[in-house]
């Protein structure tokens, strides 16, 4: 009889434990995290957009490719895409071109594609299915020219395409994953006790960690109170760089209080002394991409080294209009629909030579606006 009722006792205290979890795991990820504290998303991937915004994305990476022709700087730009999509992508909008007579704009998307091929190892296979997907489509939909224009395509990136490496196959003898045999009530008890454990710092772990994105800043996030006149930028952000920055490449959506995305801004390197590590940076871009009117412009900020070297300065002018970059100096980027107002808050040279040459540090201020609000304000004053 004592040891039956032992035995029930450990029984009660093992369903106890487990129900104690289950309880707990429900109130911690349902309770506190969806209700309490629920993790707030601000800014839309760009993968995450519909079809169309996603080709006028697309566009807008290629016409910036084929005037800066930094292909690190495209490739960046889409490293959250899956070679599916971007397929995808690049077919349709190489069709869309073909179609409406833009040969030369057509042309420019198939050479970034085979760049972005060949340098990211696209499966010939995913390619081939992807362009007969996209063709398909445009069949059924009653658009054979267009079914034509991705068949031209398709042969373009199968001509470009390397070697493709044999896929590795599955090993068989990777041991596959089993809930553990419980033999006995005394098993059961301290597996129900590690559980209950567990789900005790599973708890604390979200919570702790739900206060820590409320309560701290993102690194490079803080945006500064707006103190102009008229009605708030849409975005103020500042874009900073530091010597070992290597692959520096910022980029800022722009969107209004509806959460509708009107472009993005942003800052990255252009060009450098020499090839060594840390990267010797002598300018770096700045641009601003305008959705609504499918357009980018581009100014170049520039050393006041590079600003005297004739040459270096004439090679950066075809990227953009080139600026000295000073202590607190100031441009603007216009297109149609909007104005971003940058200015340098911080600027340090390295040292060595050439004198001035390169940065050792520098902090640049984007305020966007919506033309129409700084038309309206300049009115009101």
């Amino acid at each position: 009889m004592s040891e039956s009722s032992n035995t029930r006792l450990i029984r009660q205290v093992s369903v106890g434990i487990v129900i104690g979890l289950i309880i707990g795991l429900i109130i911690g990820w349902f309770v506190i995290g969806w209700w309490l504290w629920p993790v707030e998303y601000e800014q839309a991937y760009t993968y995450q957009l519909v079809d169309e915004e996603k080709q006028q994305y697309v566009a807008a990476v290629v016409d910036s490719y084929n005037l800066t022709k930094q292909l690190g700087v495209a490739q960046g730009r889409l490293n959250t895409w899956t070679p599916e999509e971007k397929v995808t992508e690049f077919t349709r909008l190489f069709a869309e071109y073909q179609v409406d007579g833009k040969m030369q704009e057509a042309q420019q998307v198939a050479v970034l594609a085979a760049e972005l091929q060949r340098v990211e190892g696209w499966d010939p296979t995913v390619v081939s299915e992807v362009t007969n997907q996209v063709a398909n489509q445009y069949t059924d939909g009653g658009e054979p020219n267009k079914a034509q224009a991705v068949s031209l395509f398709a042969s373009e990136l199968a001509g470009a395409a390397p070697p493709s490496a044999q896929a590795p196959t599955p090993s068989t003898s990777e041991p596959s994953t089993r809930l553990p045999i419980i033999g006995d009530t005394r098993t059961l008890a301290v597996c129900g006790v590690l559980l209950l454990a567990a789900g005790l710092i599973a708890l604390v772990l979200i919570f702790s960690r739900q206060r820590r994105d409320k309560l701290r800043p993102a690194v490079g996030e803080a945006e500064p109170e707006w103190a102009g006149a008229g009605p708030p930028p849409l975005l103020q952000k500042t874009s900073s760089y530091a010597l070992g920055m290597d692959n520096f490449d910022e980029s800022f959506a722009i969107e209004t209080e509806d959460n509708e995305w009107l472009g993005e801004c942003g800052m990255g390197i252009s060009e450098s002394l020499d090839d060594g590590t840390p990267r010797r940076v002598t300018a770096f871009e700045v641009w601003l991409f305008d959705k609504p009117n499918t357009l980018t412009v581009t100014k170049v900020l520039m050393s006041d080294y590079a600003n005297n070297n004739e040459a270096l300065r004439h090679k950066l002018a075809s990227r953009g209009e080139p600026v000295l970059a000073t202590p607190g100096g100031t441009f603007a980027l216009e297109t149609p629909d909007l104005i971003v107002e940058a200015q340098i808050v911080e600027m340090e040279y390295g040292e060595g030579t050439p004198a001035f040459g390169y940065f050792n540090s520098l902090n640049v201020m984007l305020t966007a606006h919506r033309k129409s609000e700084t038309a309206a304000s300049s009115d009101m004053l």
